[in-house]
């Protein structure tokens, strides 16, 4: 069996972990591949609806249901390629021994399993900006870049009215913030849209302004203070442990940065940010791969349930070799008012 055809390779995917990456794990709750190329979703706004009075005498009045909405949505295509020329296998790797090198065979062998993982990570780091999208702006929106990368043309916007924005009378940095009080406002918004709220995720300029307002930390929980001083507990990728805010809800700094489509960096969370969420507001659905298989007059069109589909093909021509890695992920929320945003400095 060739351990390089797609139906090995999607064995060792499966088995293997992927990346992690802190708003996707914590926002969404994965679910199957499925065979439509559009997502069927329930879209709602949370409400609270009242029971209606009555006359005794004249039964029931009807109350009408949850108002909800179904839509479609389709899927991106994320799908990541790197080519193996004669010379990437020709000379010695880094960290090959000088003596006793391999032959360019192994080496394409080795090229190609590493460049599985990395385009694996590569994959689910767009994941994450997906995730991100939705949860800071409520939309999510699909671009190609054409002209040579020069263009950006969008394909697909997604948006879910998300609504649930807040900006407290004073900003976190001045004497006069409430910030107990502005914490309990965001949660009100979740709470009236439906949702819960497990943590509080703040940029680190943000967390600053809090730590050092006097009369804020009156009300922080104590539990991991010792002798005045507030242990935070790094938990990488720039996540920082802060501590539990007075309604016992665990706060986070998060100062993780990416490099954005443009080539600028930006952070995970915009200077100023606060989010107030629960754990799975979101969905990830992924759609089915298509894709042709081998070459010439045994071309094949193939399609796969999977989330992953990698590829192997090669070109006598410009004589390389190539992998591919594709994915088909969106992302929706399960109430759009289950999490709130807000912009504090």
């Amino acid at each position: 069996m060739d351990i390089f055809s797609t139906a090995a390779q999607l064995k060792v995917i499966e088995i293997l972990p992927r990346e992690n990456t802190f708003l996707y794990d914590n926002c969404v709750g994965e679910e199957k591949p499925i065979e439509d190329d559009h997502a069927i979703y329930d879209y709602r706004k949370g409400t609270k609806m009242m029971a209606p009075f009555v006359h005794p005498y004249t039964g029931g009045v009807v109350m009408e249901r949850d108002g909800f909405e179904t839509r479609e949505i389709g899927f991106s295509t994320i799908a990541p390629e790197r080519p193996i020329t004669l010379h990437d296998v020709s000379t010695r790797s880094f960290g090959e021994a000088v003596l006793g090198a391999k032959t360019p065979e192994q080496r394409a062998k080795e090229l190609m399993v590493r460049d599985l993982m990395e385009m694996r990570a590569a994959i689910q780091r767009r994941r994450e900006w997906m995730a991100r999208q939705v949860l800071l702006t409520g939309k999510l929106e699909i671009f190609r870049y054409t002209n040579f990368g020069r263009d950006r043309q969008t394909t697909l916007i997604a948006d879910y009215q998300f609504s649930n924005t807040y900006t407290p009378a004073n900003a976190w940095n001045t004497a006069s913030a409430d910030i107990d009080y502005d914490m309990h406002e965001m949660f009100d918004l979740v709470y009236e849209g439906g949702g819960i709220v497990d943590m509080i995720l703040m940029a680190p300029d943000a967390a600053s302004a809090m730590l050092e307002n006097s009369d804020y930390m009156k009300k922080f929980d104590g539990r991991n203070i010792d002798m005045g001083t507030i242990n935070t507990k790094y938990r990488g990728q720039g996540i920082r442990f802060i501590g539990w805010n007075s309604d016992g809800v665990e706060m986070f700094s998060v100062s993780g940065k990416f490099i954005d489509d443009d080539g600028t960096t930006q952070q995970i969370l915009p200077s100023g940010t606060v989010v107030a969420m629960g754990k799975g507001i979101f969905k990830s659905p992924h759609g089915p791969v298509s894709q042709v298989e081998e070459p010439g007059m045994n071309a094949k069109m193939k399609t796969y349930i999977k989330k992953e589909v990698p590829l192997r093909y090669g070109s006598v021509k410009d004589n390389s070799l190539s992998n591919r890695l594709t994915s088909c992920p969106t992302i929706i929320p399960f109430n759009v008012d289950a999490w709130a945003v807000a912009h504090v400095l």
